[in-house]
């Protein structure tokens, strides 16, 4: 009798986990239970996520004062500074003159002559003795050495140049010269380019 009933709960257990319509709702609760815990999961996480700030960069990736001013330095040294040297040149100047023009020289001076004694005409006796001024003339005698005044050129004219100013060698900016690079460049391009330059404080 005991047995026969045990058959029955048995068959009547397996009848019931056969039934397809409560197996269909079972794994339908399931299924509703796992979205709605995976949806507050989600949730949650968004939250927290969500509320973290952005981390700051640390002290070790940000640049640093003297790293700056290191960088500016190497910049300044990049840009060439020029260092002008003047370069000059001799020119030569030649003196400054003009002519000036003497006349002869002449002087009343007391000199000695051959006289003739009819017209009292003088001749040089170094020259003319006289005798033939007789002879044209029919003048009769002559007298030598006799003193008289006579006017004497005593210097030929002759022209003289005045120096107005002696020559001289000039020396003259010709260019400047960099004296790092080689550069050549004239005065008024140095003049530009000193003027760029910033100033130092």
């Amino acid at each position: 009798m005991a047995d026969s009933e045990n058959e029955q709960d048995e068959q009547k257990a397996t009848s019931g986990s056969s039934n397809p319509s409560g197996n269909v709702r079972i794994a339908a609760i399931a299924i509703a239970v796992a979205v709605v815990v995976l949806a507050a999961g989600i949730g949650i996480g968004f939250a927290i996520h969500g509320s973290q700030q952005p981390e700051p960069i640390s002290a070790q990736e940000q640049p640093t004062d003297s790293q700056n001013a290191s960088d500016n330095s190497q910049a300044s040294q990049d840009v060439h500074k020029h260092d002008w040297v003047a370069e000059y040149e001799t020119v030569h100047h030649d003196a400054e003159t003009h002519v000036v023009h003497h006349d002869a020289v002449y002087e009343n001076q007391t000199v000695y002559s051959t006289m003739c004694n009819t017209c009292g005409k003088y001749f040089d006796p170094n020259t003319n003795d006289g005798s033939d001024h007789l002879k044209e003339t029919g003048h009769k005698g002559l007298t030598k050495q006799v003193p008289h005044k006579e006017t004497v050129k005593v210097k030929d004219a002759w022209d003289e140049t005045v120096t107005d100013k002696a020559a001289y060698d000039e020396s003259v900016l010709k260019d400047y010269k960099c004296s790092t690079c080689g550069v050549v460049a004239s005065p008024e391009d140095v003049q530009k380019d000193s003027a760029n330059q910033p100033t130092e404080a």
